[in-house]
């Protein structure tokens, strides 16, 4: 397929990302323009146009394992810069709030106190994530951690590798059968699985923010795992779209030429045969805060502000790490991970919220992220391990498609004046059948948030299955639009027991809508489109009752 390449793939033409190196330390911070803004991405240096008064540092941490002094860098230079501290949805840190005069002087130190920048943004490999507790925990399977260094090795800080693929590469391996995470929004996930009697992974690619990795069909040994990595990497960059950059991450590839076709190019690269699928042995975790060890020992979750951190806060994990000789792990849940307590941690509320940025560090997002969870009814996601994905804007870092819940705010004038509003997504699921959450309501006003998911939730509890993700899946025969027009009819009253008892238990949709039609009296139409419309403004109208 012939496609004109896009302006960034003409500036690495024009000068590989890597050569821009030598230009950092006379860089005029104060007026980078947008071809320096490019290649500075590359070392994990962010600023955007519409704020370029101040950087973002992303700091590289793969498998999310980092040491204490590397964290006391960090501690000391948030304190001397009054930065802020985030933990993302990928384990990965963040310096905010960096003045233009100082990102050069702050960039050189973490890189002094071992810690890179390299590699962590625009259209690189990413750091690569794994479970928190993987090769610890008690239901470890393989330590990926051996793997992440060996793929760290062969790219980060390669000329051929930095910057030089079509788009952003996320990669996640996974060797415990519980995650923590949901793994499937990576372009290529390793996940546990058995063939033969043997530990190792099936591949899948094609994972994104709004899509889950499909399966190649591939069955590898822990060994060769750096190599189909690599494999995958060539396939990338030979193969790779390069013309629109909203079309052109890895997915887009498989939708262009098929999976069979990309597994042929990795067994061309690999120089051989390889197995197929092997038995998929992961499932989906409860997590408490506490983590049975394979030694005995615990693992304990200490809970930040949905990712924000202060560097007074770093710095007291530090010191319970060095005082109780422990190490820190950092998860895609936005928490600290404590491995070999002695003793087992109390049981703490875990909201399993993850939250973009939000406004005060992304000029993007539209809400204060971070700031607005409370509003959320965050007893009742606690008390059912609900997962809820919180993002300010479409690029989706909150992981709202990769949640039991997931919301997405933003501004409406649907149902008056403009005003706060939500697009909300509903279950997600993971293994062994892996599925994005659908949108459900494309925009709920701030206002009745709270009624909506207190409804959903109603409903979930209502139907006795185990977990939210049963329910997720009781209510996946239904279609997006006859989910839209219920939880509108619950809003509004409308239901009887009777029917709503109909729903709970997995009754045809056809027979519910005609059983709803004849109770209430109203006929929903071809599509539900015009009784959704007009209920969805008799409940939601800013001069509704």
């Amino acid at each position: 397929m012939t496609q004109k390449p896009n302006k960034l793939e003409r500036l690495k033409s024009e000068l590989p990302p890597a050569q821009f190196a030598p230009f950092l330390e006379t860089l005029d911070w104060e007026n980078v323009n947008e071809r320096e803004r490019f290649y500075l991405k590359s070392f994990g240096i962010y600023n955007i146009k519409m704020r370029p008064d101040v950087y973002m540092l992303r700091l590289r941490i793969d498998g999310g394992q980092i040491g204490l002094p590397e964290l006391e860098v960090i501690a000391a230079l948030a304190q001397e810069h009054e930065l802020n501290v985030i933990i993302t949805a990928r384990a990965q840190i963040e310096l905010h709030g960096i003045a233009p005069g100082e990102v050069y002087a702050v960039y050189t130190a973490l890189h002094r106190g071992g810690i890179t920048t390299h590699q962590t943004l625009t259209d690189n490999f990413r750091a690569i994530t794994t479970d928190p507790y993987d090769g610890a925990a008690a239901d470890s399977r393989i330590d990926t951690q051996p793997l992440v260094a060996q793929i760290r090795e062969r790219i980060l800080d390669r000329p051929e590798w930095m910057g030089t693929i079509p788009r952003k590469f996320n990669t996640a391996i996974i060797g415990r059968i519980t995650p923590l995470v949901n793994p499937w929004a990576n372009d290529l996930l390793f996940a546990l699985a058995q063939r033969d009697g043997a530990w190792g992974f099936n591949v899948y690619l094609g994972g994104k923010n709004s899509e889950v990795a499909r399966p190649v069909d591939i069955f590898i040994l822990p060994e060769a795992v750096p190599d189909l990595f690599m494999a995958v990497a060539g396939v990338f960059r030979e193969h790779g779209l390069r013309g629109s950059r909203a079309k052109i991450r890895f997915f887009h590839l498989i939708e262009s030429v098929g999976m069979a076709q990309v597994r042929d190019w990795i067994e061309a690269a690999m120089g051989q045969e390889l197995s197929q699928n092997g038995e998929l042995q992961m499932a989906r975790a409860v997590p408490t805060g506490a983590t049975l060890l394979g030694d005995g020992r615990y693992g304990e979750m200490v809970a930040t502000r949905y990712g924000d951190v202060t560097a007074d806060e770093l710095l007291a994990v530090i010191s319970r790490a060095h005082r109780e000789h422990l190490e820190i792990h950092l998860g895609t849940d936005q928490n600290f991970h404590l491995i070999g307590v002695s003793h087992p941690p109390a049981p703490v509320t875990q909201t399993q919220i993850i939250a973009c940025a939000g406004v005060r560090h992304c000029p993007l997002a539209l809400w204060d992220i971070k700031h607005d969870v409370p509003a959320l009814p965050l007893d009742r996601f606690s008390r059912h391990g609900i997962t809820v994905g919180f993002s300010g804007c479409l690029k989706g870092c909150g992981r709202h498609y990769h949640s039991d819940i997931g919301l997405f705010g933003l501004r409406t004038n649907l149902y008056g004046e403009t005003e706060r509003a939500v697009r909300v997504y509903l279950g997600a699921i993971q293994s062994p059948d892996a599925a994005p959450g659908r949108m459900i309501y494309y925009s709920v006003p701030e206002r009745k948030m709270e009624a909506l998911l207190s409804v959903i939730l109603d409903e979930y509890e209502h139907s006795g299955l185990p977990d939210f993700e049963s329910y997720a899946r009781h209510i996946r025969h239904y279609s997006t639009e006859w989910l839209q027009l219920w939880y509108l009819l619950h809003l509004n009253g409308q239901l009887t027991e009777e029917i709503q008892a109909g729903f709970l238990d997995g009754r045809d949709e056809k027979a519910l809508v005609a059983e709803t039609t004849e109770k209430l009296g109203t006929d929903p139409g071809e599509g539900y489109a015009d009784a959704i419309r007009s209920l969805s403004h008799r409940v939601w109208d800013q001069t509704a009752g």
